[in-house]
């Protein structure tokens, strides 16, 4: 794999996704944030579905499932 350096960072290093956290920003949105950054702003389970896609699984399976509801709104 061929590094290409941009400004001086390297971009073929991916750091893994730690720390997901869903806000409650008023009483219909909800924003979903990774590494504390904002990501998604929806409602509460968009949010939650989101989190679940995002967040380590153990098992195959539910990676499977996850994956299959993502594919199905689209």
């Amino acid at each position: 794999m061929e590094c290409r350096a941009f400004s001086g960072v390297c971009r073929c290093m991916k750091a893994r996704k730690e720390g997901i956290a869903i806000w409650r920003l008023d009483e219909k949105r909800y924003a979903i944030s990774v590494d504390q950054v904002i990501r998604y702003v929806g409602s509460q389970e968009e949010c939650q579905r989101r989190a679940e896609i995002l967040l380590p699984k153990d098992s195959r399976k539910e990676q499977d499932n996850a994956l299959t509801r993502a594919c199905q709104l689209c």
